[in-house]
Order: C-alpha cells, then structure tokens, then sequence
C-alpha cells in the first residue's frame, strides 16, 4: 500500500490491535510515515470470512474516512550520525553501576539484558579483529532499512560481550543473514516464533572459545562464546534494523531462543565431515552456517536399540503438518530482493537435526553415512497430498495453481497423484534439506528444529 500511495492511489491499512506499534515502525521505514490505518480486534490468520468480515464492517465509517480526508505526514527526527558518542557517569552506588543499563533501556536499544558499555576504546578493539573497513555495510537491515557498517555491528557486538575472537564469526552470519533467501524481513515482522540458529565449522570455533561439548546450547560460563556471538546477532537485529519487540517484532508470544542461539559442530566426535565440508569448504577452511528456525524440540532416543529405531524417531518431528511439509509441491518458495519488486527462488525449508556423538556414531556403525540418513529420511518422511497446507489453508488434491489448459505449474510430473486420494509425496523436496549437525555432550537426546526459509554459508575471515 506505501507504492500506491506514492503514486496518489489512496489506501487505509486494517491492523490487528496488536499490531499497531508493528504498522507503525513498518511505514515509518518505508517512508511513508502518517499512513491512514484503522484498527480491528483480532488478526485475520486462520479466522473465518463471516468473523473477518464483522471485524471490518465495525470500521467501515474509519476506512471511509481514511481514504477521503487529507493524509498527514509527520516529519521524520533527523537522521543520526554514522556514529554518536555519549557519556554515562559511573558510581559504586547500585544505581550508578546500573547508568549504562538505563541509558540503553530509555532509549530501547537494549534486549533487556545487561550490557556491556560500548566505550570507544571497546569498539576499536573489535575492529582491529577485522580487516574490513569499519563504514562497510554488510547488509541493509529490515523493517527499519538500517544500513549494518561494520562499525555499527562491532557497536553492538561489545554490548553482548563479544571479544575479538568472536567478531569474525559474527561477522560472517550477518554475510548469511544478507543472502536473499534467508527472507530476513519476513522473519523480522513475522508474529510466528522464528530466529536465526547460527552453525559454526572449522578452526574459527575453537579460536572464539564456542563449546562444542555438553551444554552447548547454554546456560553457564562455558558458554560464554556461544551466547556472546547469538546475543550479538540480535542486538544488531533489534538496533540497526529497528525490530523492537511490540513494534518492528510484532512476535505475538515470543521465544526465548530469540535472544540468540549459536552452535558450533563437535568435529572431533562426529563420525562424518563437518557441515562446511558438505558445502564444499576444506576441513581446514571456516565458514558459518545460518537458518531461520523454531523450536526447538526434544528428540528422545533414549528405547532405541537401532539405527532405523533412531532415524524413526527422527522422522516422527516431521508429523507437525505445518512445518513446510509437502508445499514444495504446490510452490517453490520466493523472497524478495531487497527493496525491489524482484524475487529469488530457493529450495527450503531447512530443518536442523542437531545430532549427540553418541547417536551420529551409532548411526556410522550401522554402515550408514550422513548422506544415507538424509536419504533415509528423504524416503520415509512423507505427506499426503491432499493433506498438504499453504498459507493457512488445506489445498488439497484438485487445488494446485494450474495453467489455462488444466496442467499442474509446478510439477506437472506429479499431478498423476490427483487421482489417487491416499497418495503421498516427500516432505520435503530435496534430502539435504535435512541437515545433520554433530554437537553437544554424549547422549541419546538430540535438537530438532523446524526451518522456515533458506540458508545461506560464508566462510569466516582468516587471520
């Protein structure tokens, strides 16, 4: 609605009253700030036409109102410099230790936990980690069109208590973060519970202290590395692309692996090549992995006496119907190219399985390689068709988009299956879209996670 505006076309947004603040910080980045809106009660998702209908019919006078009466733009605050310097006074009193906290939280800049003080001398120290020009903008950050400068994420990285070990790392998920097919804006404005899950491979993990062994996931000091680099993501996610929660996060309930997740692969232990090597990376090489995930879920594989007991367990994560199961086959999913009306194509989701050494070895021993589980699991995770969900909606058999003389557009190879009202199909398209991580402590538990978008690999500067 903010290009039909542009072009003199009047519009009135309807926004969901809890997603007021989230409208706002959305036309507010478009530049289109003072856009007329009117409010209903509910979101729409998954309601029927006769309640959205009653919703909207209540504010009929409002829409009407909105699209006739003058439009008033605010003027936008002035932009902010590259970089601005404040000072906070100090005392061992408790507030005056906490001065920092409050400068940060009254200014919501903060993801409500305890920072460091980003002083300038802290913020050099990073950057001499990189050879990278501190004004370089790595990507243009959304919903607030922030541009990411090196600096700026070397700002923000401090904060959350990143040491030069682990800038390079960091820097290398926001290079992931800035691929297309992560759909980073649909993540940041998106009320489902999503994040991104950072996947860390090759000397670069052991560099920046990251445990790979129990609890890798945290809590505890031994983790320290791992928190400081997921923490970091999100701060620069909240800070430079202006996703405050309430307002550019309009998540409706939140998710505690928000405030950062980031895992590095127990190469030692595992049985097989790393990820990055999977990728075409040598074992000696860096590179960091990102996928936008929830979750995630407790694999329990504690009664399995079997390699196929264990992929069986596996698979049963996939029963969850709405996590991208099938829908390849109706539509290969698209995001857009930054602030363009272009799109890039790309195969996904990508459900993380995060694996124990004890179970990856047991799978090895039983002769199969990582390749054979993914197929395994390619094979044996399936969905009917008439089953397969799309933006909230069964489609159902005879509800694929078709052209005008009846043929599927998207795998017309299969619309055979139309005939067959028990058929299934893979639930996802390709099996390496099962992506099998080795880390943590040995155990019979393993992570699942369900994907969301596409992935994206970036090696990590060397040294």
């Amino acid at each position: 609605m903010v290009a039909l505006e542009k072009v003199c076309i009047p519009t009135v947004g309807i926004v969901a009253r809890s997603f007021v603040r989230a409208w706002q910080s959305c036309v507010d980045g478009w530049g289109q700030r003072g856009a007329a809106f009117v409010t209903i009660p509910h979101a729409t998702t998954g309601q029927t036409v006769e309640f959205i209908h009653a919703m909207v019919d209540e504010q009929i006078d409002a829409v009407i109102s909105g699209l006739t009466a003058p439009t008033v733009h605010p003027s936008l605050p002035a932009a902010a410099k590259s970089s601005e310097i404040h000072t906070v006074e100090i005392d061992d009193t408790p507030e005056g230790l906490n001065a920092v906290n409050r400068f940060f939280e009254a200014r919501d800049l903060s993801d409500g936990l305890p920072v460091v003080p980003p002083t300038p001398a802290a913020v050099e120290r990073l950057l001499k980690a990189t050879r990278r020009d501190p004004q370089e903008v790595l990507m243009v950050m959304e919903p607030g069109f922030g541009l990411a400068t090196v600096e700026k994420i070397a700002i923000n990285a401090v904060m959350a208590g990143c040491g030069p070990e682990q800038f390079p790392v960091l820097l290398a998920a926001i290079a992931c973060l800035a691929q297309p097919q992560m759909n980073h804006r649909d993540m940041q404005v998106s009320g489902h519970a999503e994040s991104p899950l950072i996947l860390v491979n090759g000397p670069a993990a052991s560099r920046a202290g990251l445990n790979v062994g129990l609890t890798a996931m945290g809590p505890g000091v031994v983790n320290r590395a791992n928190t400081a680099i997921g923490r970091a993501l999100r701060l620069c996610l909240i800070n430079i692309g202006n996703c405050k929660p309430g307002s550019g996060d309009p998540n409706f309930i939140g998710l505690p692996a928000k405030f950062g997740m980031c895992l590095a692969e127990n190469e030692e232990a595992s049985p097989w090549p790393p990820y990055h090597v999977d990728q075409g990376y040598r074992r000696e090489q860096s590179a960091v992995t990102v996928a936008i995930v929830t979750g995630p879920a407790d694999i329990i594989d504690s009664r399995s006496k079997t390699a196929v007991d264990t992929m069986q367990n596996i698979g049963s994560m996939m029963s969850y119907r709405n996590a991208g199961a099938g829908t390849w086959v109706r539509e290969r999913p698209s995001a857009q190219i930054g602030n363009t009306d272009e799109k890039t194509y790309y195969h996904g989701p990508y459900h993380p399985i995060i694996l124990s050494p004890t179970r990856a070895v047991t799978l090895a021993q039983a002769g199969m390689s990582k390749q054979d589980v993914q197929a395994w699991l390619h094979a044996h995770c399936r969905v009917r068709l008439r089953d397969i969900t799309g933006h909230g909606t069964v489609l159902g058999l005879h509800n694929m988009p078709k052209d005008p003389g009846g043929r599927w557009i998207n795998h017309p190879e299969l619309q055979m299956l139309e005939q067959d009202p028990e058929a299934t199909v893979p639930a996802l398209e390709r099996q390496e879209q099962y992506l099998l991580f080795v880390s943590g402590g040995s155990t019979h538990c393993g992570h699942f996670f369900y994907g969301t978008y596409g992935i994206a690999t970036q090696p990590v500067e060397e040294e």
